[in-house]
């Protein structure tokens, strides 16, 4: 499989680079205030051209492949060691315009997707729930049809994009239909009556990152903003492995971070007379964190250019590369913290802040158990995992 970029690619991947250096340092104010200038950064993200990246060019978009996301996130992850720079290609290009792509009918993504893939009105997946979490089928929040509208009620949690993205595509429950069958996904805009949007939960990392909670008391939702009704379960899950291609992302740039904060560290910290990198267990440990980015690199990259149509990426690989991350992030970042020696258990190094963040891939797009779970699914078809 060839990896090697095209000269299209390359000059997105030093776009990408310079936009993310722009913002190098300013995480660490991001992390102590747990805030960032959300829509400051989206536009930069915009005047630099790297929106809508995989969307097609008559809807705004770039007309990109699903590598190119890869590319130009992987880098802004790792320049600029933030999450958040991140966000703006994810709310244009992940899977909220990806399902929006899907919709049933032309009108709904001539209505949305221009203004969303421009960076103008941001989309958020809500999706989970307090009571349910991965538990994707098992959905409270329901959509009833009334007329030429849709009644939505319900809560969702861990809602990143909240309150300040414009757009939230709702997954609910149609028709009264139990399980899988009856999930379908509507568009919410805000400032509808009955939709409140609350501040989330402290995370321990990936902070600044805007997220919190969705409730809808009987907001009234036109019928053209409908994505997919009942039944349309699996379809609109085609969009969410987007998701998890960029959960893969966010672990290969943040182990990438680590470890070059790390090399940075070892090679200019003497102990014993000599760099602390010309000790065997420290070369060795730097060695084996190369080895698992590169290992995971490649699970990342065959995600993005097995896509179909080279815009949606396949629920296996997707799901195999997420936890690849989930997995090998936190371990390796903690070697990171412990190659710092005393430093790393302060907070005057980069690597401490990496490490926070890294709890944040063991759970974003799905825990182990749940990716365990879908993987099972779909190497053993024949077999029946209930986890009832």
């Amino acid at each position: 499989m060839d990896f090697d970029f095209t000269p299209e690619q390359l000059e997105l991947k030093e776009r990408a680079r310079a936009a993310g250096l722009v913002w190098r340092g300013r995480h660490k104010e991001w992390d102590s205030e747990n805030q960032s200038p959300y829509a400051e950064i989206t536009k930069a993200m915009r005047d630099a051209g790297l929106l809508g990246l995989t969307i097609p060019k008559e809807y705004g978009g770039k007309g990109g492949t699903a590598l190119d996301y890869v590319i130009v996130v992987e880098e802004l992850f790792r320049t600029s060691q933030s999450w958040i720079l991140g966000e703006p290609p994810f709310c244009t290009t992940g899977p909220g315009p990806s399902m929006v792509l899907l919709a049933d009918e032309e009108e709904t993504r001539q209505k949305f997707l221009p203004d969303i893939v421009a960076g103008v009105k941001g989309c958020a997946i809500a999706l989970t729930e307090p009571d349910h979490g991965s538990d994707l089928t098992d959905l409270e929040t329901i959509a009833i049809e009334d007329g030429d509208h849709y009644v939505v009620s319900g809560t969702k949690r861990f809602i990143t994009g909240s309150p300040e993205n414009e757009i939230y595509a709702v997954f609910a429950r149609f028709d009264g239909i139990p399980g899988a069958k009856g999930v379908g996904c509507i568009l919410v805009e805000k400032g509808t009556p009955g939709l409140e949007l609350l501040p989330g939960a402290t995370f321990v990392g990936s902070r600044g990152l805007p997220h919190g909670e969705v409730h809808m008391d009987n907001c009234r939702v036109p019928a053209e903003n409908l994505i997919s009704g009942a039944g349309s379960f699996a379809k609109l899950m085609t969009a969410f492995n987007m998701e998890r291609l960029h959960n893969s992302i966010y672990s290969l740039a943040f182990a990438e971070a680590a470890y070059e904060e790390t090399v940075q560290y070892c090679e200019n910290r003497k102990s014993f007379g000599k760099d602390i990198i010309e000790f065997q267990a420290t070369y060795h440990t730097l060695v084996d964190m190369h080895v698992q980015i590169e290992a995971h690199r490649l699970l990342t990259y065959k995600a993005a250019v097995t896509a179909i149509d080279s815009r949606f990426p396949r629920p296996l690989e997707s799901t195999v590369s997420k936890l690849s991350g989930a997995m090998m992030l936190p371990t390796l970042t903690q070697h990171g913290l412990l190659l710092h020696g005393g430093d790393g258990a302060t907070l005057d190094y980069p690597i401490q802040q990496i490490h926070r963040d890294a709890i944040a891939a063991m759970v974003a797009g799905g825990s182990p158990p749940v990716l365990r779970n879908a993987i099972a699914s779909q190497l053993f078809p024949d077999r029946r995992f209930s986890q009832k």
